[in-house]
């Protein structure tokens, strides 16, 4: 009986790990971000930061099964009517 209790017990918790606080933690602590060029989306990614203006962002993109790293220099910071920050306006550089 007792090894039954512990595995049940162990699978239960490995579940509350791994399954529900990670994909808590992920949806409640991200932030979808558009990044905008031009008056135009060029890319949308979940970040566990919202980038200051002046920093530049890692934009990775898969393209034809090659991944192509471009730089963002932030120029501003939009925010929603609820304060969450949902666009990044700025430009390539590089």
């Amino acid at each position: 009986m007792k090894k039954a209790h512990k595995r049940k017990r162990n699978i239960f918790l490995n579940w509350l790990m791994y399954s529900f606080l990670v994909k808590f933690v992920e949806e409640e602590l991200t932030y979808q971000i558009q990044f905008v060029e031009n008056n135009k989306t060029v890319n949308t990614q979940q970040m566990y930061i919202v980038p200051q203006i002046g920093s530049k962002v890692e934009i990775i993109r898969v393209e034809f099964a090659e991944e192509i790293t471009k730089l963002f220099l932030v120029e501003d910071v939009i925010y929603s009517s609820f304060g969450s920050a949902n666009k990044v306006t700025g430009r390539f550089i590089g």
